[in-house]
């Protein structure tokens, strides 16, 4: 396929990386008629991971904004509505249906699906696939005169006024970012980000086959010191025609490692550092009676990673901004990494809606360009930094990481359903949103939402431009 040749007075985004971040980007930019190319790395869109993703109130309403979020809930997507906690032998410790009552309050599921069936919907909704790219592993980024260029492996270049990198963790557009700044100065600006990623925890996680005793709906959380489980529990693909077919399990398995890594310095795992995690831990359940030996053994996929975490300083450099997993990544147990790579989505666009409206040619100046970038980090870093620092906390508290966390754990009475509703609605209902587009009227006519929506306008956490 031959690179596209943006018109001269167009604004052009070279977007990299086809994930959560980078897919709903490219369909808000469709929204704001932002002209964009998308470059991913792999052969596919959606490719088979074993991994979940839990789309929370806070991202369904964005997803909803763009007029994607009823396929989903209407083919693939599970609404979440039982949490049990239980200790590592299976002994129920607590149980309530938050997730039910959130839904109760805001109006949309916290849900569960398959990682890859919400990324190919993305793409299958969306109308112009031409801009989407595969194997277009980005190598190099340059600073141009009036633009930037990015280089391929396989030797093809795109040119454009801007370079979003949502390519995740190890972004190559981030690294690309830190060269560059090392360069062009200011001198040690970006020295800390350089190890802002460290890893205290690993992770096996898979998806199973259906076990007739789980219960769509249901997540489960079991803690045992220094381990932990989490398992989701989404309607499986036979339930149609079979009843009794159960459960599809989406689980996770967290151990702590011998210390904090950082940076180079993260250990890489193999399947023989896995067999032998299984066979020392292989009795720990996951509900009252899946063992996680026996969900392995059910499992299509695994893998195992270590759990990294970051929230880097600088988001932002030039014409390059990153947003995603690339520069704010958190642990799975809350459920908000994608939610969050949505939220920053939503609001690199409204700043950008709002910059190229106030130029009359649609080519910014380069001053005015990083402004409007320093704008989103501005908006976003802090609520994405809480949300870093509250995914690590229930890691850590799920794990018993401190006699403290052991001793409430055994003693303290288990917060309440009513009590995980207010947090979490908390959470959701002052989140961000897409400001060029309506909001559903579900949303406008829900006092829950209403006082959120209130709250972000006081705090003047959007920028409000006008269509």
């Amino acid at each position: 396929m031959a690179n596209r040749a943006p018109s001269a007075s167009a604004f052009t985004a070279i977007i990299v990386g086809g994930s959560v971040a980078g897919l709903t980007l490219a369909h808000m930019f469709s929204k704001a008629h932002i002209d964009y190319t998308l470059l991913e790395a792999r052969d596919t869109i959606s490719p088979q991971l074993g991994a979940s993703i839990v789309i929370m109130p806070n991202g369904a309403r964005i997803l909803d904004q763009l007029g994607v979020f009823e396929d989903m809930r209407d083919d693939f997507i599970t609404k979440m509505s039982r949490s049990f906690v239980r200790r590592s032998d299976g002994r129920l410790v607590s149980w309530n249906e938050w997730p039910r009552m959130v839904e109760e309050k805001l109006g949309y599921p916290c849900s569960i699906c398959e990682r890859r069936r919400f990324l190919g919907s993305l793409y299958e909704q969306l109308e112009d696939k031409s801009r989407i790219l595969l194997e277009k592993k980005v190598v190099d980024i340059k600073h141009e005169k009036d633009g930037v260029a990015v280089r391929c492996q396989d030797g093809s270049e795109f040119r454009g006024d801007l370079v979003i990198g949502a390519d995740g963790i190890h972004s190559r557009t981030r690294v690309e970012m830190q060269r560059l700044a090392e360069e062009m100065g200011p001198k040690g600006l970006m020295d800390r980000d350089k190890s802002s990623i460290t890893a205290e925890y690993n992770c096996f996680f898979g998806i199973a086959d259906e076990i007739p005793e789980l219960i769509p709906g249901d997540s489960h959380v079991s803690t045992d010191i220094d381990h932990s489980s989490l398992l989701f529990v989404s309607q499986g693909s036979n339930a149609v025609t079979n009843a009794r077919a159960g459960g599809l399990p989406q689980w996770f398995f967290f151990s702590k490692m011998d210390r904090k890594y950082s940076g180079s310095s993260i250990p890489r795992f193999t399947k023989a550092h896995m067999d032998q995690q299984v066979e020392e831990f292989g009795d720990f359940k996951l509900t009252e009676n899946v063992t996680l030996k026996e969900i392995i053994k059910k499992s299509r996929t695994l893998s195992y990673l270590p759990l990294e975490e970051a929230s880097h300083e600088v988001w932002t450099f030039g014409r390059i901004v990153c947003l995603g997993d690339a520069i704010h990544k958190m642990t799975p147990n809350l459920g908000q990494g994608g939610n969050q790579a949505i939220e920053s989505a939503a609001v690199l666009t409204n700043c950008l809606i709002e910059l190229l409206q106030k130029t009359s040619d649609n080519k910014p100046e380069l001053s005015v360009l990083k402004e409007s970038l320093r704008q989103y980090q501005t908006l976003r870093q802090k609520r994405a930094e809480k949300f870093v620092h509250l995914s690590a906390m229930v890691t850590r508290n799920d794990a018993l990481a401190t006699l403290k966390h052991t001793v409430l754990f055994l003693y303290a009475e288990p917060l309440s359903g009513e009590a995980l509703t207010a947090f979490q609605t908390e959470m959701y209902h002052t989140a961000p949103y897409l400001n060029f587009l309506p909001l559903p009227r579900h949303v406008t006519e829900n006092e829950t939402w209403k006082q959120g929506i209130e709250r972000v306008k006081a705090n003047d956490i959007i920028p409000r431009p006008r269509l």
